[in-house]
């Protein structure tokens, strides 16, 4: 029988590509209706991600445009794993060949990215040959993270997950066969074109500094997002790049750091089908052993009292500037024009904490450093 590892015992496909030329404007979506033992159990609707797996996208949906899966049965069930299904032997083959697949089949190539084993993903089955993945896939009923990176996770359950969990807790065989055949018919229902939120940075805060060669960069998470990519570099412009890595979570631990570099980070939302825009940039600095809290570029402009009750006074500016504040998550909470070479701010109706400002002239970023309001 076709198992994933560890679990399954799987066999030896053709690893030749075959896949449709559909043009995907987001995340087509699939409707799978369930028969058990020819009555509808009900409907599961997924989404899956040609931004992330493209291949295994596009094989699948030339797969439903010719009905192949059609009365196709998911064939093992494991509860507190995964159902596994799309087996063309289940058809009307003898049962003990559901799950061995057909040797003619074409492949597809392995699609390892940072989408993660989580409860409703969908993912491609394959033998221990990673590019041995064809028509059969499975459904997450819960996190399996030793998947990760193992398997190409390309697609979602988006409605109907108690359809899958009433599935996965059918009686079974001592192979993890349901007793009662359990058919699948699958229909393309549209598109989910819809674009992600931008990520907004909330860790480390907004020109912080470092004694440590590590950081932990943290955002918030996004309601639909399935990957991140963030980007780290030296300086604001991303022109040399420190990092450029996606990440399945919203925390990612930059390490090499040296000392004295200041570094700039940025990260945008793949929900599978649209990316994001880039997040607002922020930075922070590596600082020799002995220096903590510094966390601004070396005055020229001065800020005091800094901490302050509520009131903040900028001197040598110069010449006309411009004053952004912003607080922990980005948003811009003041603006300014300083018109001479001294400038107050009141902070009085602000929540007490840290916030962050910037001093534009001429359209160059000129400063920026943290306010601290008690």
């Amino acid at each position: 029988m076709k198992k994933l590892l560890l679990s399954i015992i799987l066999t030896l496909f053709f690893t030749h590509t075959f896949y449709s030329q559909t043009t995907f404007t987001g995340k087509p979506m699939y409707n799978i209706l369930t028969k058990r033992a020819g009555v509808y159990l009900g409907t599961t609707t997924v989404e899956l991600f040609p931004n992330i797996a493209p291949l295994h996208t596009k094989n699948f949906d030339s797969l439903v445009s010719t009905q192949f899966f059609d009365s196709t049965a998911f064939h093992r069930v494991i509860p507190g794993f995964m159902i596994q299904g799309g087996d063309p032997n289940s058809r009307s083959g003898p049962k003990s060949t559901w799950g061995n697949g057909d040797t003619s089949q074409p492949c597809v190539n392995a699609e390892f990215t940072a989408a993660r084993h989580i409860r409703g993903a969908l993912s491609a089955a394959r033998d221990t040959n990673i590019n041995s993945a064809n028509s059969q896939f499975f459904i997450c009923v819960a996190t399996a993270g030793w998947l990760n990176g193992q398997y190409s996770v390309y697609g979602r359950v988006t409605a109907g997950m108690d359809i899958v969990d009433s599935i996965v807790n059918s009686p079974r065989d001592s192979v993890d066969n349901p007793l009662q055949k359990i058919e699948m018919f699958v229909t393309y229902v549209g598109s989910n074109d819809s674009v992600p939120l931008d990520p907004v940075p909330t860790l480390p805060a907004y020109g912080s500094a470092t004694q440590n060669s590590f950081v932990s960069i943290k955002w918030n998470a996004v309601s639909d997002g399935i990957i991140y990519h963030l980007e780290v570099s030296t300086d604001s412009n991303f022109t040399t790049l420190f990092k450029s890595v996606d990440v399945g979570t919203n925390l990612y631990t930059c390490t090499g750091l040296t000392v004295s570099n200041t570094y700039y980070w940025r990260v945008k939302t793949n929900n599978g089908g649209k990316f994001s825009n880039w997040s607002p940039t922020w930075f922070f600095m590596r600082t020799p052993v002995g220096i903590e809290n510094y966390a601004v570029v070396p005055n020229k402009i001065l800020v005091s009292p800094n901490p302050s009750n509520g009131i903040f006074n900028f001197s040598n500016l110069g010449k006309e500037n411009r004053i952004e504040i912003y607080d922990l998550t980005g948003k811009m909470i003041y603006q300014s024009a300083a018109k001479g070479n001294a400038c107050s701010i009141n902070l009085n109706d602000k929540e007490g904490g840290i916030y962050f400002y910037r001093v534009i002239s001429e359209k160059k970023e000129i400063q920026q450093g943290k306010l601290i309001l008690y």
